[in-house]
This record gives C-alpha cells, sequence and structure tokens, in this order.
C-alpha cells in the first residue's frame, strides 16, 4: 500500500502524509544519502529553514541532481521584519535553487511579542504577502509552540498552513489542530516522535527488549490517526530511518481510542 495522500488544507490538491523535517539531517555523514532515500521513497514535503544549519544547501545539492524531482519545499524565516524576510526568501531561492518556494513560514512566532511584531506593519507577515504578489513564494504559513499563537494565527486568516507540535507526548494540541483544519489550514506536524532525544531513548529501550507499544511506527501512527494532520514530518539523519518512517505509514492503520491513551501512558513513563 503507498504513503497516503491528504489534501493540503484548503490550497486545492494533495500530498502524501509522510514528509521530512530536514533540521538535523545535514549533520548526519550519510546526509546527501537520507535526501536521496526520501526522494527514491516517494516523500515530496520537505521541510527547512534558513536557521538550520547546512539544511538548504544541501537540499539544494541534492535537488539540483534531481531537477525533475516533484518536492514540495517548505522554508522559514525567523526574521520579523517585511524587508528582513524579503531578504531571507530571496537567499532561500538562491540556495535552494527554486524559484518559487512552495511555502514559506514565519517561524517560531511563539510569544505575544513576536506575533505582534510579525503582524504589524512592517512586520514579517507584509514582507511574506510581497513575495508571494512577485511570485517568489507560493503560500503563506506560521509555526508555533504556543497554542495561544496559534489560535490567533488560524482567527487572523493570514494562513494557508500552520505548524505545530502533537504526539502521544503532547497530545494537548489536537484541539487547535482539529480548528486549523476546520478553518482549511494546512496542518503540518513537527515532533511527531516527540523530539530526537526521545527518540534515542525509545530506541534504545527497543534494542534492550523494554519498548512496549512505544515504538516510532506506533508513535506515526497516532499523529495520523487524527484526519485533521495533513504532514507528518519526522526528522532523519540515516537512510534506514526513512526507509522505516514510510514502511510504517504504508502499513498505517487508526488507532482505536483505547490504544491511543495507552500510548500516551507509556510515553508519559518513558523517562520513570
Amino acid at each position: 500500500m503507498p504513503v497516503p495522500l491528504r489534501p493540503f488544507g484548503a490550497a486545492g490538491f494533495e500530498l502524501p502524509v509522510l514528509g521530512l523535517g530536514a533540521m538535523d539531517t545535514p549533520h548526519s555523514p550519510e546526509a546527501e544519502a537520507t535526501v536521496r532515500a526520501a526522494l527514491d521513497a516517494g516523500i515530496r514535503f520537505i521541510d527547512t529553514a534558513r536557521d538550520y544549519e547546512g539544511s538548504e544547501y544541501l537540499l539544494g545539492s541534492v535537488l539540483r541532481e534531481r531537477p525533475a524531482a516533484e518536492v514540495f519545499l517548505a522554508s522559514k524565516t525567523f526574521r520579523r521584519t517585511a524587508a528582513s524576510a524579503q531578504y531571507e526568501i530571496d537567499r532561500s531561492r538562491q540556495v535552494l535553487g527554486r524559484e518559487t518556494i512552495d511555502l514559506y513560514q514565519l517561524h517560531d512566532v511563539s510569544t505575544p511579542e513576536a506575533w505582534a511584531q510579525v503582524m504589524a506593519p512592517g512586520g514579517a507577515l507584509e514582507g511574506l504577502r510581497d513575495a508571494v504578489d512577485r511570485g517568489a513564494i507560493r503560500l503563506i504559513g506560521i509555526s508555533t509552540h504556543s497554542l495561544e499563537v496559534a489560535r490567533l494565527a488560524i482567527a487572523s486568516g493570514a494562513f494557508a498552513a500552520i505548524m505545530l507540535e502533537y504526539s502521544a507526548f503532547y497530545p494537548e494540541s489536537l484541539p487547535v489542530l482539529e480548528l486549523a483544519a476546520d478553518r482549511g489550514l494546512a496542518v503540518i506536524v513537527m515532533r511527531p516522535l516527540g523530539g530526537s532525544g526521545r527518540t534515542s531513548a525509545i530506541r534504545g529501550r527497543m534494542v534492550r527488549g523494554e519498548a512496549g507499544p512505544l515504538t516510532p511506527a506506533n508513535l506515526l501512527r497516532y499523529v495520523l490517526t487524527c484526519p485533521a494532520v495533513s504532514v507528518v514530518i519526522p526528522g532523519a539523519r540515516y537512510p534506514d530511518r526513512i526507509r522505516a518512517n514510510v514502511a510504517a505509514v504504508e502499513a498505517f492503520v487508526p488507532m482505536s481510542p483505547a490504544e491511543m491513551r495507552e500510548l500516551e501512558r507509556a510515553a508519559a513513563a518513558l523517562y520513570d
């Protein structure tokens, strides 16, 4: 069974539900092989950012080898003014080798102060809107670690996509994900496996035969059981991680509520 497709919010197209978060990929000795493995496996959504050291450069290098690859590229900027955000967009286009970047996101807008900055006249949102007008980017998104800011972003009507954390370790964002989907936003889930530290701990327990239900495959099942999720972006530093994630999603069967609660309990007890 292939990786399922889901609508990307109200944007009018579908994407495979499994993407790649490329923040840590450049720090691997198999970085290029990992990106190639993702492309070979049919992963089309790849997320990066200007401040992810080496990430845009890595993706640009590999994608120049594959000019025909149908990849939906998403990048992000921490800059909070229109002028500085536009500068970052043009740097991203140059490094990634793309005339138009599919999705550009305001990065980690997680405080009321940051929200006010990006939304003000002359703020970063204005710069992203200008970039859409000149064909530099296609869609505008936002990433946040604040459910309060997420609700403001959804209510604003300014964004085509929102990136939030959601997992068995962090289930409290579920109502906000559902609200975003109801309003037509694409929902991108970061840290679906709980983050690199937790993932390493889980893999160590698996090696010792102590994992129980708490496995990367089940964590992906948990996230994808939510129909509001458009795409999930686990990080990967090695090709075998790509292949394992693809196999888990190809075999996806939604979890029952009882299975979800069991996984949440296991997640809460990881470090006990």
